[in-house]
């Protein structure tokens, strides 16, 4: 099982962070990993959203069925996989920090089934990497709105 986290501060109040976490069409500006809603809903996501995200590379590619379980506005946002060769619990938190800014945390589990568990090791070193790139990405994206 692999384990992450890692936080930024943004210099934005968390109301406004948090639009960039739950607006898809806002989340693509900063995150590498291609989502789809299943059900077609469009707008910002709530509790029991659903969305489908697509990790890998090349003919590797797994798709991960993903659930929102807990939302609280510009506060948190839990999800857990519903589908797919990939385990996953993570989430965001918001905290308030100085000046108007937003500390933003994330964390989270994932484990590998199936043939997927032979590339864990290099998944696991990939998305630690990437985890912190994309924080700072919603970082740069959000403070130059």
């Amino acid at each position: 099982m692999l384990r992450y986290s890692s936080s930024v501060t943004v210099n934005r109040p968390p109301e406004q962070v948090f639009e960039y976490l739950v607006d898809p069409a806002r989340q693509s500006e900063w995150s590498d990993v291609p989502m789809s809603r299943p059900d077609g809903g469009t707008g910002p996501l709530a509790k029991g959203s659903r969305m489908l995200v697509t990790f890998g590379m090349g003919p590797m590619k797994a798709k991960v069925g993903l659930e929102i379980i807990d939302l609280v506005p510009a506060k948190r946002m839990a999800w857990r996989s519903y589908s797919g060769p990939i385990r996953w619990d993570g989430a965001y938190e918001l905290e308030a920090s100085g000046s108007g800014g937003t500390t933003l945390s994330q964390e989270g589990t994932l484990a590998f089934t199936g043939l997927w568990r032979a590339i864990e090791p290099i998944a696991g070193a990939e998305m630690r990497q990437g985890e912190v790139k994309e924080l700072e990405k919603l970082k740069a994206v959000v403070e130059s709105k």
